[in-house]
């Protein structure tokens, strides 16, 4: 993928900005004894891969960036992406998928005030709610 090094005004670069060597060799996916199995996971590689174009948001703070890195699988390259908020991309559908998934645990209610417990029965953590922080919404369709 040939991609052209994006720039702000100020000349902070984003987007993809570096490509690493991946140390582990393509497999073929030899592991797998079903053919069947080879095949879609084949077809999950090559659905990764596919570019498509997705506008980063970020629900916490509009100045932060998303520094991530990202591998589609196995002899592929390592790719290092740097996101800036409100900025359209053209991104591998896999790196999307990953940073919709993520999320940070969401807090319940006050549980204590200087150690004393206001709540007995909140947990410090409401189990099953994340909060998506990172998101990269889908643009033209």
């Amino acid at each position: 993928m040939t991609t052209i090094a994006l720039a702000t005004k100020s000349g902070e670069l984003h987007g993809l900005i570096g490509t690493l060597p991946n140390s582990v060799p393509y497999d073929d996916f030899k592991k797998c004894e079903r053919a069947e199995d080879r095949t879609k996971l084949k077809k999950e590689l090559e659905n990764r891969k596919k570019i498509v174009k997705g506008r980063y948001i970020n629900r916490q703070n509009s100045n932060e960036r998303l520094e991530k890195a990202y591998c589609a699988g196995s002899g592929e390259p390592i790719q290092m992406w740097k996101l800036i908020p409100d900025y359209t991309y053209e991104l591998p559908l896999g790196l999307v998928e990953e940073v919709n998934a993520s999320g940070m645990p969401v807090r319940s209610d006050l549980v204590s005030i200087d150690g004393a417990e206001v709540n007995k029965d909140a947990s410090p953590l409401v189990k099953d709610r994340m909060e998506r922080i990172h998101e990269i919404v889908p643009v033209g369709f």
